[in-house]
């Protein structure tokens, strides 16, 4: 009988360091979740800059391969897009 008490006895301390264990896993676990989501968001906002930067990249080899003739030509032509573009607005407005 004393036998059996004791490896009851020896189980339950177990079973308490099983559950301290555990919850121990468990807020590593969430900690480790929240880290993980600042770095991806840490990640996208990299990204969101490299890609700003490829862009700003583009455009300025794009612009220097233009003669000053092809760059006129180009500013016209957006400046035609953003009158039709306020026009658009305009008559949304009203």
């Amino acid at each position: 009988m004393e036998e059996l008490e004791l490896q009851l006895a020896n189980l339950q301390n177990k079973l308490q360091l099983l559950l301290k264990q555990s919850q121990h896993l468990i807020k590593e676990n969430i900690s480790l979740k929240n880290e993980k989501e600042l770095l991806v968001d840490e990640l996208n906002k990299k990204d969101e800059a490299i890609k700003k930067m490829q862009q700003q990249i583009d455009a300025l080899k794009f612009n220097n391969t233009m003669d000053e003739d092809e760059k006129k030509h180009l500013e016209k032509r957006i400046d035609e897009y953003l009158r039709e573009i306020d026009k658009c607005l305009s008559i949304l407005n009203t």
